[in-house]
């Protein structure tokens, strides 16, 4: 059974969801420090290669470098989740347009090998589970992206994003839904695919006609019906 902080990390992928049980055996795992800004892109062809990756500490981005050499983040992964690197270079193409998962700040992380992860998976079975959630977790945050950044609107981007955030998130006696959300301004316009100027803009007008409250950790929707008076602007 998923939770609120399950859900909200699809469409808030800087905030991690449950920490998992795999970290329970990084003693068998190989331990890796990344800096911020440093990157793994190794690539999982066999059994005996280094395939899913436990976060410990820290975070990192999955990102794709798009074709002016900016990168294009597709989710994050943070303390206590996991993530699995390439298999057989799928992901990656000749010609620099690779993927890569991009330290955001010093981060430490513990490998397994295909072989580690499937004896694992054979000794407690909720390691398979386990690997199912991660897989659609990423599904989940990339097909969300996609569908939100599907119409023309900065501000219909915006206000779906926080209507699906109230979806997800019960509200109290009075209709006001309280999310867990850390995330910059910066991140949020990459996973709107918005400038960040006019990201800040709409969530100021926003804040000003009372209808959401921002803090670093949190974002509060006083009533989600008037969110959908703002989608035609912007």
């Amino acid at each position: 059974m998923l939770s609120e902080q399950d859900y909200t990390s699809v469409l808030v992928p800087t905030m991690p969801f449950h920490r998992l049980k795999i970290g329970s055996y990084i003693d068998q795992a190989k331990k890796r420090k990344l800096f911020k800004g440093e990157y793994i892109t190794a690539k999982s062809d066999g059994k005996d290669d280094y395939y899913y990756y436990y976060v410990e500490k820290g975070q990192l981005r999955c990102s794709f470098i798009k074709a002016n050499g900016e990168p294009a983040t597709l989710f994050y992964r943070n303390a206590g989740n996991a993530f699995s690197i390439e298999y057989a270079g799928i992901a990656s193409l000749a010609g620099g347009f690779k993927m890569r998962y991009v330290a955001t700040k010093d981060t430490v992380v513990f490998a397994f090998t295909q072989q580690q992860l499937y004896d694992l998976m054979q000794q407690d079975p909720e390691i398979f589970y386990e690997f199912i959630l991660v897989c659609h977790m990423a599904f989940g945050q990339m097909g969300h992206r996609i569908s939100n950044v599907g119409v023309s609107s900065s501000m219909q981007r915006i206000v779906i994003w926080l209507r699906k955030l109230c979806a997800v998130n019960k509200a109290d006696a009075q209709g006001v839904h309280t999310v867990n959300a850390v995330i910059t301004i910066q991140q949020l316009a990459e996973l709107l695919h918005i400038h960040p100027t006019t990201c800040s803009r709409l969530l100021t007008t926003l804040e000003t006609d009372g209808v959401i409250r921002r803090s670093r950790t949190q974002i509060t929707v006083f009533d989600v019906n008037r969110l959908m008076d703002y989608e035609s602007l912007d």
